[in-house]
C-alpha cells in the first residue's frame, strides 16, 4: 500500500492491503456495527466524500470541535477516549486475528 493510500485510510493496517475485497467488507461491517450513527455520518462525510471538518460541522449544525471528537476522540489522562477511528481499528484488528 502506498503511503498516500494508507494516510487516506487510517483505520486499516498495512497488511489489510493484501486482500482489498475482504478489507472492504470488514470495513463496511465495522462502520455499520461499531459506530454510532453520528460517528458513522462524520466518517463517511470526511473520508469518503472528502468534506473538511468545518464543512461537515456547518452541514450538521455543530462545531468543528464536535466533528473532530467524533472522528478522533479526545485525550484524557494520556489515554484516547472514544472516536470512530479507534473503534474501527479495534474492530478490524479483531477480524484479522
Amino acid at each position: 500500500m502506498s503511503e498516500q493510500n494508507f494516510a487516506q485510510r487510517p483505520w486499516l493496517s498495512r497488511e489489510d492491503d493484501a486482500d482489498p475485497p475482504r478489507s472492504l467488507a470488514a470495513l463496511k461491517r465495522a462502520l455499520d456495527e461499531c459506530l454510532t450513527a453520528r460517528q458513522r455520518e462524520a466518517v463517511e462525510l470526511y473520508f469518503f466524500e472528502g468534506l473538511s471538518q468545518s464543512e461537515i460541522a456547518r452541514r450538521l449544525g455543530v462545531s468543528q470541535q464536535v466533528i473532530h471528537k467524533r472522528i478522533y476522540g479526545v485525550d484524557r489522562r494520556g489515554k484516547r477516549i472514544g472516536g470512530a477511528l479507534n473503534k474501527l481499528r479495534r474492530a478490524l484488528s479483531a477480524t484479522t486475528v
